[in-house]
Order: C-alpha cells, then structure tokens, then sequence
C-alpha cells in the first residue's frame, strides 16, 4: 500500500529533524523554502524546491505539506507560510510521534507537530500549526490555540487556555485553570500560576555559581562516614 507523500517546509535544523520522524509515516519527497533562503540544492538526497515553484514539481492535488521551521518573529513566520501553502491549494497533514496515546476525545486542527512521549489527556483542543516537542504534558480538557511552540518537558495544567502564538520554553509549568493570552513567552524552567495577558514575557533566574568546584562540593555535600 502505498503511503502518503509529503512536502517539509523548512531546511533547517527542524526541519532536518523532522525528516528523520516523518519518513516513518510518510513518503517525504521534498523540501521547500522562498528561494530568497535556498542554500543548497537537497538535504540528505532529498531535493530542495523553491516555494515559488513547488507546485510546477509536486502538484497540491496529490502532495501534502507541513511547515517545520522554529519560533521566528513569535511564530508568525510559521503561520504566514501555513496560510501561503494553503493559497497555493495544498493540504496539510499532522505528525503524530506512534508513542503519543490518541484518545478518542481529542481534537487537533492540521499543520500540527507533535513528537514522541507526549502526554495529551482527554477532551484536550489543539488549533492549526503548534509545534509540541517531546516530553511534554497537557492535561485534561486544556485548549491550546494556533500557531504555538511548546518546547520539551513543559507541563500544563487541566482546562487551561494557551492563546495564539505563545512560546513555552523548556520544563516550563503552567497551572491548571490558567487563561494566557496571545504571543505570551514563557521562559524555560518557569511557573506560571496566574492567567497573563497578551505579549508578555516570564522568566525565571538562571542557575547561580556555587563558590566551589565540583570535586569539592561532592566531599561538602555529602553524609559524614560512620
């Protein structure tokens, strides 16, 4: 049976990645990007298109599309060639990690990335175009909106509402019942315990240097011998 073929957006770093995620679902038989950014001519024996021209090679009636490239201008630039994919008649499909559990219950919109070991609990929403990376938990009943990157090990609290184009960074940990609005950046290893309005940004402290050097804190810390 043959499998469904797909265009990749992107010929950086995520979507060279990708690549290696997709090829297990799909037949992935080209890249493209605005020829404006075309550095080289494929990627990993994959040819690389440019996006003005992908449709005379790989016809929208017969090829799918997803975008992969990272949160540029707060993610705008992952929704603007989202819609410019669709203005030239292609469909986007989901990347769904087989290790993602589906429930039933749940409800994704298309252009959507989610990698492996991703927790998604029941009655969850997720919009157009978020990119959940691994790792991750969103608990019961949340929505997430379009256009979002959730970086790994972030875990989000049940029937919580993340707006449109927010970025949550690494271990970040948002509360249940928490409204956060549009183009939020939450950084990584931060908790956020309030709802936020649009445009903010939230940063917890860095690691501070400990006066001694490894060796010497292993002896410091440790138990007395008996």
């Amino acid at each position: 049976m043959a499998r469904e073929t797909l265009i990749i957006y992107g010929n950086g770093q995520i979507a060279r990645m990708l690549l290696h995620f997709a090829r297990s679902q799909f037949d992935v038989v080209a890249f493209t990007v605005d020829r404006s950014v075309r550095q080289e001519a494929e990627i990993e024996t994959v040819p690389v298109i440019p996006f003005e021209d992908i449709a005379d090679h790989f016809s929208p009636n017969a090829h799918q599309m997803i975008i992969a490239v990272g949160y540029r201008e707060m993610n705008a630039l992952r929704a603007r060639k989202h819609a410019e994919g669709r203005a030239k008649g292609y469909c986007f499909t989901n990347y769904i990690h087989p290790s993602v559990v589906w429930h039933p219950n749940l409800i994704a919109g298309e252009n959507n990335v989610i990698l492996d070991h991703v927790a998604i609990h029941p009655y969850t929403r997720l919009g157009n175009s978020n990119f959940v990376c691994s790792n991750t938990s969103i608990g019961h009943g949340c929505t997430i909106g379009d256009h979002c990157w959730i970086n790994s090990g972030v875990s989000i609290g049940g029937e919580t509402r993340i707006g449109d184009a927010c970025f949550l960074g690494i271990n970040a940990a948002i509360g249940d019942n928490i409204v956060m609005g549009d183009r939020c950046y939450i950084g990584a290893n931060t908790l956020i315990s309030r709802s936020t309005q649009a445009d903010e940004v939230y940063i917890s402290a860095g690691g501070e240097l400990f006066p001694l050097r490894s060796h010497a804190f292993l002896q410091f810390i440790s138990p007395p011998t008996p």
